[in-house]
């Protein structure tokens, strides 16, 4: 019997062997346990950091041709109308509705959500608080002029500014203007294809013209950029509008073989 016990003793664990299993079982089974909450909270913490962050999953560009004017509805419903030579990207994201102006010029007119909708051009914010308003970002910077309701302009360096219905700020990364007040018949105005000028700066005019033809236009000299225009003009007919300009101001038109003009004055 005493063989057989022996070999029974080295098949069979001992009372200790098996305390000693059940122990290390334990810990694998609380070692697995953490691994698997502190994976859980890994996720929860990438979710909540990826929900704070508002990342963009998707993006669209929609570009208008120089002439050229367009309408796009977003898919909350909200319609855009892009001006001549304008470049807007759409992003979605998982928090807010977010679009670029790139360049160019595009009204606003917003559908309500719990997600805010910001317009960004240029290191300025704008963010939807009514249902109109007009972007216009160029070499000048960028003008927001409110149609209806309101909005909030910011730029991170100075206080944010609310604009309702009837004003207008021009806006750049390191300031924000006083707020005036606009006619937004004569702000949205080119939707009808047409310019209005009400004692604007020539250099004001010519900025505005340059959106609409290939070939430069500019003035021979920096004080011609004060003589101030008024009236209303067909955007379909900006050469007409060029032409007339030495019958309404002192000034005359040289034109180049490839389109250029130049703007002198006239002693």
């Amino acid at each position: 019997m005493a063989p057989f016990a022996e070999a029974l003793r080295e098949r069979v664990p001992s009372r200790e062997a098996l305390l000693a299993e059940a122990k290390a079982q334990t810990a694998r089974q609380r070692r697995r346990g953490k691994q698997s909450a502190a994976g859980g909270l890994l996720m929860l913490l990438l979710a909540g950091g990826i929900w704070i962050l508002d990342p963009a999953w998707h993006t669209e560009d929609i570009h208008t041709a120089i002439g050229q004017r367009s309408t796009t509805r977003l898919a909350d419903g909200s319609d855009v109308i892009l001006n001549t030579g304008s470049h807007l990207r759409i992003e979605s994201r998982l928090r807010s509705r977010r679009l670029e102006l790139v360049q160019g010029e595009a009204t606003f007119t917003v559908v309500h959500e719990p997600k805010p909708l910001i317009v960004r051009s240029q290191g300025v914010h704008v963010r939807d608080i009514g249902t109109v308003f007009n972007v216009r970002s160029d070499s000048r910077g960028v003008v927001v002029s409110v149609v209806e309701g309101a909005v909030e302009v910011s730029n991170g360096q100075t206080p944010a500014r609310l604009l309702e219905a009837g004003q207008q700020v021009q806006a750049s990364r390191e300031r924000i203007s006083t707020t005036r007040r606009i006619d937004p018949d004569a702000v949205t105005a080119w939707q009808q294809g047409k310019l209005r000028f009400d004692g604007t700066p020539l250099r004001e005019v010519i900025a505005d013209i340059q959106r609409y033809r290939q070939a430069p236009i500019r003035l021979d000299e920096a004080r011609l950029g004060s003589l101030r225009v008024s009236g209303e003009y067909d955007t379909n007919a900006i050469e007409s509008l060029i032409d007339l300009l030495p019958a309404i101001l002192p000034v005359s038109l040289a034109r180049g073989s490839d389109g250029t003009v130049v703007v002198h004055g006239v002693r």
